[in-house]
């Protein structure tokens, strides 16, 4: 009858003895936890305080860097100041060099002394056209061209050259320049044609005496001093006096000049309608580059400027870009205004030729009335018309060719404007390019 009660106790004492073995267990546990984690925590501590030694060393590296920073910016401003002052120098020595090469280029070109040196007039040309600053050769060559034409200037030399006669035939022989101002073969005086480069005989010769010194200057050898007619104008005062003919003469002269007007007139004109037809291939075929954007065409300056900009828009730097567009530009815009300026200086060129002819015409009629009175008016009349006829050639020669270079100048920067606009856009477009990748 007591059996079940005494099952229970030891259920309990059981259960019991269990919890209390699970309550040992579990503070086991727990103190186990608790040390592992005191461990960790000081685990955790040694490693702030090494993140914190890691921290202190990059901030004094930091300082340091700082510093050193500081310092190169002192250094690069010094250095940007210095490299702006040698630039400044140096652009200005290119331009001091660009204009002395380009006065020496004029100097060079109407000198007497590049007939028997012509090969300097190709040197001081590629001084004057030079596009980068020069180099330390290249101002000792300009200087030694310059010290050439001072000390040639004082010399007399003999030397070996093509003569032109005032028919046109040419022949080899020996001639003798005296320094700047003359030069003669034989006793013949010569004038340097420096369009042409070459010696032409005077059409007149002077009088006999003057062609005597020159004959004795030819003929003289070694260290002999003779006498000889110099003219300091280097020309001017020798053509004037070999331009001094009678009555019959000038009428004549005037005749011719009235023909060189025509002539003149007709090249111009010449010049005028190969312009326009050039310029209206050019217009033409820029027109349809308009209407096909997308492939540039080689034979008009627009698509060239076209596949310059494709061929560089590889370029981030938009100053290189517009520089090499330019270039070609620059190019295209030189051929376009060529003959432009030869125009010009034909159209100013015919009526001081007609005035030219006025007042040769107008001196016959006085050197008429004073050798002869009013009492013939026939005497006055040769002079009078030739006179009147140049004046009106000039006119009639210089008003269209000025009209024609007023149209091709406006036509030429119509097309000018074409092209830079087009260029302009290019580069915007290449400039939202650039700050869209930059975004």
């Amino acid at each position: 009858m007591f059996s079940a009660p005494i099952l229970a106790q030891d259920s309990l004492e059981a259960l019991y003895q269990k919890v209390s073995a699970d309550a040992r267990a579990e503070a086991a546990y727990n103190s186990t936890r608790e040390q592992e984690f005191l461990a960790r925590a000081n685990e955790r501590e040694q490693m702030l305080e090494d993140v914190k030694a890691q921290l202190a060393a990059e901030e004094r590296r930091r300082e340091e860097m700082k510093t050193v920073f500081d310092e190169n910016e002192t250094v690069l401003s010094d250095l940007t100041e210095q490299l702006d002052r040698r630039v400044g120098n140096l652009g200005e020595l290119f331009g001091v060099f660009r204009q002395v090469a380009g006065d020496m280029q004029s100097i060079f070109f109407d000198s007497i002394v590049s007939a028997e040196f012509p090969d300097r007039l190709d040197t001081i040309e590629r001084l004057a056209e030079a596009e980068e600053v020069p180099t330390i050769p290249e101002m000792q060559e300009l200087w030694s061209v310059m010290l050439q034409e001072i000390a040639e200037s004082g010399n007399v030399s003999r030397f070996d050259s093509d003569v032109v006669q005032a028919s046109g035939e040419t022949y080899s022989a020996p001639v003798v320049r005296v320094g700047t101002f003359n030069v003669i073969t034989d006793d013949t005086y010569l004038d340097y044609e420096s369009s042409t480069q070459e010696l032409v005989e005077l059409p007149r010769q002077p009088s006999g005496s003057v062609r005597s010194s020159a004959e004795d200057l030819y003929s003289a050898a070694g260290d002999t001093t003779v006498p000889f007619a110099l003219d300091p104008s280097r020309g001017s005062l020798l053509g004037l006096l070999v331009q001094s003919p009678s009555l019959g003469e000038r009428v004549q002269q005037g005749k011719e000049v009235g023909y060189a007007i025509i002539v003149v007139g007709i090249i111009g004109m010449l010049i005028v309608i190969e312009r326009l037809i050039k310029l209206a291939r050019v217009s033409k075929r820029m027109r349809r580059q308009l209407k096909d954007m997308e492939h540039a065409e080689n034979d008009n300056p627009l698509g060239r400027m076209m596949q310059a900009y494709y061929e560089n828009k590889h370029l981030n730097d938009l100053d290189a870009l517009s520089k090499k567009l330019e270039e070609v530009i620059f190019k295209d815009l030189a051929e376009l205004r060529r003959g432009l300026s030869i125009i010009k200086v034909l159209a100013a060129i015919a009526p001081l030729m007609g005035l030219l002819g006025t007042v040769t015409g107008m001196i016959g009629t006085f050197q008429a009335i004073t050798l002869f009175g009013t009492g013939d008016p026939k005497l006055m009349a040769g002079g009078i018309s030739q006179a009147l006829i140049t004046t009106v050639l000039g006119l009639v020669v210089a008003i269209p060719l000025l009209l024609s270079s007023s149209l091709l100048s406006s036509r030429v920067q119509q097309l000018s404007k074409m092209i830079g606009e087009q260029a302009s856009g290019m580069i915007a477009d290449k400039a939202v390019d650039i700050a869209k990748t930059k975004a």
